[in-house]
This record gives C-alpha cells, sequence and structure tokens, in this order.
C-alpha cells in the first residue's frame, strides 16, 4: 500500500489484524521524497488460552503459553500469580475496570527464520535481539483498553534455552505502543 504524509519528521505506522499481535514501525520521512517501511510479519496470538480466577484461593496459579522448539531449543514462557493479586484495566480514557477473572495467553515473537520481522517494533541500537513475547488478556483486547495494572509483581519465568551463565544478570523490557518505544525494566 501507498501512503501520502508531509515530511520532515518520523512517522510511527501503526499495523493490525483482527487475531494478530499488532506491530509498528516507524521511518523518517524526507520532505518531497519517498521512503520504504522494512518488511513484517503479523503473528496469530497464540492457541493455547490459560483462565486465571483471581479470586480462587489456590497459593499459586501458573498460566502457560504453547511449548516452542525451534533451533533455539524448547521453552514455555509461563507467568505465576500468587493468591490475592488484584488486576484493573487501563482504558484509553484513563479510566480503569477491576478483572476478577484473565483468559491469559503467552504468544513468543522470537521463533524461526521470521522471528526478527515479527517483533512488535525494530529494536533500539545496542539490543540483541534473544527472546520476546506478548503477555494478553483477552477481556483486555476485547474492550480496547491499553494495559493491565496488578496490585504486586507478576512472575515471569521461562526455561534457559539459550544457556545463560547461573547467577548473570538478563536485560528485561517491555514494548509501550502508547509510546511508540522500548521501555527498559529493573
Amino acid at each position: 500500500f501507498d501512503m501520502a504524509v508531509n515530511g520532515g519528521g518520523v512517522l510511527t505506522v501503526n499495523y493490525t489484524k483482527d487475531g494478530y499481535l499488532s506491530a509498528q514501525r516507524q521511518i523518517n520521512v524526507p520532505w518531497q521524497d519517498y521512503a520504504w517501511l522494512p518488511q513484517l510479519v503479523l503473528i496469530p496470538l497464540d492457541a493455547v488460552v490459560t483462565m486465571i480466577d483471581l479470586t480462587a484461593g489456590d497459593p499459586i496459579q501458573v498460566a502457560r503459553g504453547s511449548v516452542i522448539d525451534d533451533q533455539s531449543g524448547p521453552r514455555q514462557a509461563t507467568l505465576l500469580f500468587s493468591q490475592g493479586t488484584q488486576a484493573e484495566m487501563v482504558l484509553p480514557d484513563g479510566s480503569t475496570q477491576p478483572l476478577n477473572t484473565l483468559s491469559v495467553r503467552a504468544t513468543e515473537f522470537t521463533v524461526g527464520p521470521n522471528g526478527p520481522q515479527t517483533m512488535p517494533a525494530e529494536l533500539p541500537p545496542n539490543t540483541g535481539y534473544t527472546y520476546a513475547v506478548e503477555f494478553s488478556v483477552d477481556e483486555v483486547i476485547a474492550a480496547g483498553a491499553v494495559e493491565v495494572q496488578f496490585d504486586r509483581p507478576v512472575i515471569q519465568y521461562v526455561e534457559d534455552f539459550w544457556g545463560a551463565p547461573v547467577g548473570g544478570i538478563v536485560p528485561m523490557g517491555y514494548y509501550d505502543q502508547t509510546r511508540a518505544a522500548w521501555v527498559p525494566s529493573d
């Protein structure tokens, strides 16, 4: 497709399709000229859905995505919700709505030869392409909300399929589509 836009700045293009994870690409648009955005691949949401009942009395509830086994090795993204965790979704107008049940999916971007093209955005300079997963909640997507907020940490776990040294630091972050930027985490 072609788009006519005013030049002289950075343009962020949003790619969306129902049932797929969205992606963004940025390009510096020149004056009175044209530019090509890099190719990308939208990927479907993981077919595995785990129901989490935040009102349940279980000490820990576990949400796991599909088992991935490619040239990098076998792995399965996992979230651990501790008893008493509370959640709310943030709607586009800034208002919030509590969530008691969550339909959780874990969709990995970094699978197979198209992995770099499936990322939610191009990686920032000095960042290595390693492992990326999107944790999503169907109720949040259906409501058009922008994020989920928890009152305590939700633990993420994945098997050490790349052989990182024990006790080593693993950088973490997420892509914020509202800000069109990668955000580092502690």
